[in-house]
């Protein structure tokens, strides 16, 4: 029988039949405790309990089963699903906002690395979800793999950057919500491109699509699921083509900094650059010599005179064009040399070099 190796189907079921009132509650009950547990991990950069958030996320089963739906053309338990997901997913995010709130995380703090890198989504993500999708379709056929399991749910990450939406959400992070709320739905349509191709792959030859109504609503249903695949790899490409140039623009533009200031100590702290909204921003420490603690002078002047030849904002306007805008924030500190052996005093090297 062709449905024989889709056990998804018997999930599907679970959300129609007699005790569809349990399985909903489980369902609830296990996406709260995925959203709880995935969004304190998140605040506390803890990438250990968001592991723990993903291996109990009960999300892929109602996508696998939109896979199903569509591999066996029952069109209107693909829609009842799909609508189910995201339902799931407001709500998820929704809750992940109401847990910081409760939590009164003060707004001002930084936001989590855990946070930020979900909200950053690239076509590196899209090929970790196609990968993923397929391990998850191919466990839920082959339930001898049962094995794999944990390796599909940690790879798909489904309540995580919802989960980072919210918290995004609540510190007024919209761009970056968007982002993170886009991550998901990458990882949504690539799981079910990957997974109709293993249910096709892996259903007797010849039977699946015998019927011609069948096979006509499986086109249509893969249609719209590239339309939308299409869409997102067009955001996912444009975003990891305008991270590499943030990538190469940074490098270039804290090489020139050292080479700027030449023999004069200078720590480069942070430098982003943010291509979309055309802003650069640098943080950095100037050392300045162990005398100038006796000066009574301004900043300016006790800055070694050949950084004044040439001011910052020409270098700048080299690497990054006129189009831009630069924040420039930097602090003095006094550094010294000092030679044990004949107490003299010397100017302090750059950070990062050794001494011979």
């Amino acid at each position: 029988m062709a449905s024989a190796p889709l056990s998804t189907a018997k999930e599907i079921l679970r959300f129609e039949g007699v005790n569809k009132i349990a399985y909903w509650r489980k369902f609830a009950l296990l996406l709260g405790l995925a959203v709880t547990i995935a969004t304190m991990g998140l605040l506390r950069n803890s990438g250990a309990v968001v592991i723990a958030a993903m291996l109990i996320a009960p999300l892929m089963t109602p996508i696998l089963g939109i896979t199903s739906s569509l591999v066996m053309g029952w069109v209107g338990r693909a829609s009842m699903l799909i609508v189910i997901v995201w339902l799931a997913a407001g709500t998820s995010v929704m809750l992940a906002w109401l847990i910081v709130w409760i939590a009164d995380v003060p707004s001002a703090i930084l936001l989590p690395e855990e946070v930020l890198s979900r909200s950053n989504p690239g076509a590196e993500d899209l090929v970790v979800a196609l990968a993923a999708g397929i391990a998850g379709a191919y466990v839920q056929v082959k339930k001898t793999e049962i094995s794999l399991l944990p390796g599909a749910a940690i790879g798909v990450s489904l309540v995580p950057p919802l989960a980072a939406a919210g918290i995004l959400f609540y510190f007024a992070e919209y761009a970056r919500a968007f982002e993170a709320s886009f991550l998901f739905a990458t990882n949504f349509g690539a799981i079910i491109l990957s997974a109709a191709l293993v249910y096709v792959a892996l259903s007797p030859a010849g039977t699946l699509f015998k019927k011609t109504e069948r096979r006509l609503k499986f086109t249509l249903g893969m249609g719209v699921t590239l339309a939308f695949l299409f869409f997102v790899v067009v955001h996912l490409f444009a975003a990891t083509y305008y991270r590499y140039l943030e990538t190469r623009m940074e490098s270039t533009l804290a090489y020139r900094i050292k080479e700027w200031a030449a023999d004069v100590p200078v720590e480069i702290l942070r430098v982003d650059v943010h291509a979309v909204r055309k802003v650069a921003e640098v943080w950095v420490l100037v050392d300045l010599p162990s005398d100038s603690q006796y000066k009574v002078a301004s900043l300016s002047d006790l800055l070694p005179s050949h950084l004044k030849q040439k001011p910052f904002r020409h270098l700048a306007l080299d690497v990054l064009g006129k189009d831009y805008e630069i924040i420039v924030r930097y602090q003095t500190r006094i550094a010294w040399l000092l030679h044990l052996d004949t107490q003299t005093i010397d100017v302090a090297p750059a950070t990062g070099i050794p001494q011979d």
